[in-house]
């Protein structure tokens, strides 16, 4: 049904939308401008709807956002709950994904991502809170290795690589010192694609990590993990919420966005950290 209503389509328009072999099937860019058109009218409709409803008043329907695995222990989650009691007529379906939806391809209304956002994505990215590189371990693997005192002493030890999920290549540590951006490969046997589980590795004696502060701020809070190097702080990309870049937003999307930007502080989280840093310079390196 859906292919003889597509070539219907492309008699009427006297053009190819889709590109067919026996294998597969591709959209052209006659299509793909198409679609882009078409899903412009439909927002276009749907606010015309909403406007009428009132639906821009009271936000009803199901909400699909994407959100970083490693957001398990995040901030918000406890917040949920505040956001559905203030709006009961909301579904919320929360997509746990490390890979970067399409987010008109695969139905996502929003998604939350710590990366930075190309200016031609496609997308209206928000900023939600700055994210510094977070440097760590347990204290109880700190008071047996000791504690680094700059970037060249994590040669001595054991630290945990995450590789990305996407290119497979393992991330550099970026520090800053002054006016100089400092990248280096840790030391180190144990690689990782996740940062929710490098946390866990590290909570229990494992070693050091570098992760987004977002990412270790409860941990930190609540001393699992010991902040060090925080002289050598780089920036980390921030937390954004993204959307598809269109002249409607829904209003779902709006109230959604506009209680993200409740929860998360502008300027992050890093001031509180570096209080709770490893301030003791005097234990002994030991090799791991």
């Amino acid at each position: 049904t859906a292919t003889a209503a597509v070539a219907e389509l492309e008699r009427k328009l006297n053009v190819r939308l889709l590109n067919r072999t026996t294998r597969r099937m591709s959209i052209t860019e006659e299509g793909q401008s198409y679609y882009a058109s078409c899903v412009r009218l439909l927002g276009e409709v749907a606010e015309a709807e909403d406007a009428l409803s009132g639906a821009r008043q009271v936000p009803r329907g199901r909400l699909r956002v994407s959100v970083p695995n490693s957001f398990v222990d995040a901030l918000f989650f406890p917040a949920l709950a505040r956001f559905h009691a203030q709006y009961p007529e909301l579904e919320i379906e929360l997509v746990f994904t490390d890979r970067a939806v399409n987010l008109v391809e695969e139905g996502v209304d929003c998604a939350l991502r710590g990366v930075e956002i190309p200016d031609d994505s496609g997308l209206v990215a928000r900023r939600l809170s700055a994210c510094h590189w977070l440097t760590c371990a347990a204290p109880s693997y700190l008071a047996e290795a000791g504690v680094p005192q700059q970037p060249a002493d994590l040669v001595h030890h054991s630290c945990i690589w995450f590789i990305s999920p996407s290119t497979g290549r393992p991330r550099d540590w970026l520090f800053r010192d002054g006016d100089k951006t400092i990248s280096m490969v840790p030391s180190g046997k144990l690689r990782l694609t996740s940062f929710h589980a490098a946390v866990q590795v590290a909570t229990a004696t494992g070693g050091i990590i570098q992760i987004p502060d977002l990412l270790g701020y409860s941990a930190v809070r609540k001393g699992l993990l010991q902040p060090i190097l925080t002289r050598y702080v780089a920036d980390a990309p921030p937390l954004h919420l993204v959307y598809p870049g269109s002249r409607y937003v829904p209003a779902k999307v709006r109230v959604f966005k506009e209680f993200m930007l409740q929860i998360f502080p502008r300027e992050g989280w890093w001031a509180e950290i570096e209080a709770r840093s490893a301030v003791p310079a005097q234990s002994p390196l030991k090799s791991a």
